[in-house]
């Protein structure tokens, strides 16, 4: 087992499988993530992840939803007036669109109902809610 070092860089694959056996990458194929084991990515699992991760064996951890993503807010299903949209295409349940809060924070939603007067929209994480397998793989160094 070749373990790797703190501080060293290195090019990763993560995958995400949903109990339906769809499996989600975390980054286009052939676009590994470029990160630093012992450097924090904001993300728990994959800190973990790095940590542990050996040059030889991929890492793999079934998460549940509150370690992956968390359970959905429902203060983040909203309902939007149509009217307050600007849209130069057509809206239509299943796609996403960004939002942005009072403050300027930029976050991304999925439209899940669109009516004359309203759009429905939830602005949780895609994943949220669901219990995952997460694997990662080493697949370069630097």
């Amino acid at each position: 087992m070749a373990q790797l070092e703190q501080g060293q860089k290195v090019k990763v694959e993560v995958t995400f499988t949903m109990q339906d056996g769809t499996v989600v990458p975390a980054s286009p194929p052939g676009e590994p993530l470029e990160m630093v084991i012992g450097q924090q990515t904001g993300f728990k699992p994959i800190d973990d992840a790095l940590v542990e991760l050996d040059a030889e064996t991929p890492y793999k951890k079934h998460l549940s939803a509150q370690e992956a993503f968390g359970l959905p807010d429902p203060n983040l299903m909203m309902e939007i007036p149509r009217n307050q949209i600007e849209s130069e295409d057509a809206l239509e349940p299943g796609m996403s669109m960004q939002m942005q809060d009072p403050d300027g924070n930029i976050s991304v939603a999925m439209i899940h109902e669109v009516n004359e007067t309203i759009v429905r929209v939830d602005a949780n994480h895609p994943l949220a809610g669901e219990n995952l397998d997460m694997t990662v793989t080493l697949v370069g160094l630097g």
